[in-house]
């Protein structure tokens, strides 16, 4: 978590833009996970990252609303849907990257929402990222900084649904004492 509290070089940027040939620097990236405990107290949350650096101020949470049970991939089209609904509806900017915990099925899942937005997922333990140009994934190299980086970027989102979850869950089960 440390990589992402520092500022990102532009020159990682440059490196990411290449290896997953987007059209614009991505100046712009938001990173999206999942997290419920069997299927309860189900919620997403997002963080967000602007010229290289944490913009904390954007990062949003959201209580999954429409998904009952166990469904990641019914769960993060919700999160995402909402996201850029709401973005569009306020004419704010697009972000150049979208980043999305998962593999194949969540990218399928989210991919058609937004058609023209640079979504990839990226698949925890063999570190796999999909995305419209890697249908069949490339595992990431652990040595370069973009594949330390995006891992790191997926990572934050995590750690900041799971924080999420757990005080939600906490608050639900003091309710019930």
């Amino acid at each position: 978590l440390v990589a992402v509290e520092q500022k990102v070089e532009s020159k990682v940027l440059e490196e990411i833009q290449t290896a997953l040939h987007l059209q614009h620097l991505p100046t712009h990236i938001e990173c999206f996970d999942n997290s419920n405990f069997q299927g309860a107290y189900p919620v997403s949350a997002m963080v967000c990252f602007k010229n290289g650096v944490p913009s904390k101020s954007d990062y949003r949470k959201f209580n999954i609303k429409t998904v009952v049970g166990i469904n990641d991939f019914a769960s993060m089209k919700e999160s995402v849907g909402r996201r850029y609904k709401s973005v569009l509806e306020k004419n704010l900017p697009l972000p150049q990257l979208i980043i999305i915990d998962g593999g194949k099925g969540q990218l399928s899942s989210v991919s058609a929402l937004f058609p023209g937005v640079h979504i990839v997922s990226l698949a925890k333990r063999e570190e796999r990222l999909f995305s419209q140009n890697y249908p069949n994934g490339i595992v990431l190299d652990l040595q370069t900084e973009v594949g330390r980086l995006l891992i790191a970027l997926r990572d934050y989102a995590h750690h900041f649904a799971i924080s999420y979850h757990r005080k939600k869950r906490a608050k639900k089960l003091e309710g019930a004492l």
